[in-house]
């Protein structure tokens, strides 16, 4: 789907009609939700030819199927990422137009569907760390603000706040950011500065305060143990603890240059451990919904030693597939048909995962 903005240029609408039309400004943000009653400031903005309406052009009419990004799809992603890093002026008007069509294709690439799940292993085959994980941490968090029942001007603003959270960390030097090994403690402070640089980066672009506040506050923790401001726990906007948690989930599962990322699974695990001390509870159960785990075809081995393939996933309990046995705790080849649902069979979990490259 490719999504533009379009000037209006009916002037028919009048004052107290209901707009059949989700209206924008220039900047595309949301000025008035179809089904609204127009307004007189509406209704002037519309005679003097300032407003827009998004325009959606379908490449693939089959738009219910369940689907994944493409790999075609999520490198023209990338790459505007890319671009918006590496450019000196980085905000005029219409990189922040360009910024909302883009956050609107991911939206609009997952709002028809709440079944659509994102694989992360497809996603680690991509390299340039920064670029990549601002990217993914934009997708995931779009998942999780749908699962949450955002929609309209707040899941724009949330998914946006998701794509540059990480902006001010091009401020920093390179050496320290590439860094093949841990940080000193020195250079861990230089890192900390990163989300009030990214604030400071978006001042000056009329940028909304719910994607101010994300960028930077998605370092603070629910204990009241993170920064820049330590806050805690309702303090902390939500918007910037849905990032939050996607943010050190995909910090996790990427690789780095001192070592090699976890396999989702354990870094759920991880994320799961720090529910009610780093992280919301709430966030964390509607993240663990948007994440597949354990793809199906993959291959398992459970606490018992039996190995096998996973063949269904429960969309609310990730963790915990149906699995068909292929081979017993003995190593044996299993003849008859064998199919434990882990969700209902809490004496088995799965202690490693081989993941098919096929998938």
């Amino acid at each position: 789907m490719i999504t533009r903005l379009e000037p209006i240029t009916t002037t028919t609408f009048k004052v107290g009609e209901l707009s059949v039309l989700d209206l924008y400004n220039i900047q595309g943000i949301l000025l008035l939700s179809k089904g609204k009653p127009i307004t007189v400031n509406i209704h002037d903005l519309l005679l003097r030819r300032q407003l827009y309406t998004l325009q959606y052009d379908l490449e693939n009419p089959t738009q219910n199927e369940e689907r994944k990004f493409s790999s075609t799809e999520y490198r023209f992603i990338v790459g505007y990422v890319r671009e918006v890093f590496e450019d000196v002026c980085l905000f005029n008007t219409k990189r922040l137009i360009d910024s909302f069509v883009i956050v609107d294709k991911i939206i609009n690439e997952l709002e028809g569907n709440l079944q659509v799940y994102i694989d992360l292993n497809e996603f680690r085959r991509f390299d340039n760390y920064t670029y990549i994980h601002s990217v993914n941490v934009a997708i995931l968090t779009t998942l999780i603000g749908l699962k949450m029942g955002f929609s309209g001007q707040n899941l724009r603003n949330l998914s946006l706040g998701a794509m540059f959270h990480d902006l001010g960390k091009s401020s920093l030097p390179l050496k320290i950011l590439n860094k093949p090994s841990g940080l000193l403690n020195e250079e861990f402070e230089v890192i900390k500065k990163h989300p009030v640089l990214g604030e400071e980066m978006l001042k000056f672009a009329d940028i909304p305060k719910d994607i101010l506040s994300i960028v930077r506050h998605h370092h603070e923790r629910w204990n009241g143990e993170g920064y820049p401001d330590g806050l805690r726990q309702r303090a902390i906007p939500t918007n910037a603890q849905i990032v939050a948690v996607v943010d050190v989930f995909d910090a996790l599962v990427a690789d780095r240059p001192y070592r090699k990322g976890l396999p989702p699974y354990h870094a759920l695990e991880i994320i799961m451990a720090g529910s009610g001390k780093d992280f919301n509870h709430e966030v964390i159960k509607y993240f663990r919904q948007c994440l597949i785990l354990y793809p199906q075809g993959s291959i398992v081995t459970l606490n018992t030693g039996e190995m096998g393939t996973v063949v269904g996933i429960h969309q609310n309990y990730p963790s915990r597939p149906l699995v068909k046995i292929l081979f017993d705790q003995n190593g044996k080849f299993v003849n008859e048909e064998r199919i434990y649902d882990l969700l209902k069979d809490l004496t088995r979990f799965i202690q490693s995962v081989k993941f098919n490259s096929a998938i």
